[in-house]
């Protein structure tokens, strides 16, 4: 009877996260601002590596990269998305090791706050 709960419960959840859409993400995300230093990208994984600094993360200032994926990160005016000194403000999901590098014959991933969900630029 439990095997049988859980299995529904679960299979529910996945159709809910699957069909939601990418919109509605936007309450889930979480809020950054900040001045582009510089980027790259990130040849395995096929997105970009974006360092700020600062960065803001909420309300506290530090410096660090978040990951722009072209196709699923929301762009608003400007569009100059990753250019050094154009300032962005929007909304990533904490999801860590988003960006990959090829290293000989396999892929590392590179440390990051999270996936850019949606910005703007100045």
């Amino acid at each position: 009877m439990n095997k049988k709960l859980l299995t529904v419960v679960v299979s529910l959840a996945l159709i809910v996260g699957v069909s939601m859409p990418i919109s509605s993400t936007h309450a889930a995300s979480l809020q950054f601002g900040g001045m582009v230093v510089y980027s790259v990208v990130c040849t395995c994984s096929a997105n970009y590596w974006i360092f700020f600094a600062p960065l803001w993360l909420g309300n506290v200032p530090t410096v660090g990269p978040l990951v722009y994926t072209p196709g699923l990160t929301i762009l608003y005016q400007n569009f100059k998305i990753g250019v050094p000194g154009a300032w962005h403000l929007g909304g990533y999901l904490p999801i860590p090791s988003a960006c990959r590098f090829y290293v000989l014959y396999t892929c590392i991933p590179f440390p990051a706050y999270g996936l850019i969900n949606y910005t703007g630029t100045s």
